[in-house]
């Protein structure tokens, strides 16, 4: 299980376990984080932050990035 640790709001975090992150969106309201599950959190983080963060340099994130 991969774990990151995540700014929800200033001075709050979370962990979530990367391995069941199902999508990533930008929205009015920050970077929204969504699972498997069915839930989702939102962060602070812009989206190309979050990423780097989430997934480092794999291949993996070529998946998720906008295009330009």
């Amino acid at each position: 299980m991969k774990l990151a640790i995540v700014e929800i709001e200033e001075g709050h975090t979370t962990v979530v376990n990367t391995e069941q992150i199902t999508y990533l969106r930008e929205d009015v309201y920050g970077t929204a984080i969504h699972f498997s599950s069915g839930e989702h959190v939102i962060c602070t983080i812009e989206i190309d932050s979050l990423m780097a963060k989430l997934q480092g340099n794999s291949s993996e994130a070529l998946l998720i990035k906008q295009k330009a």
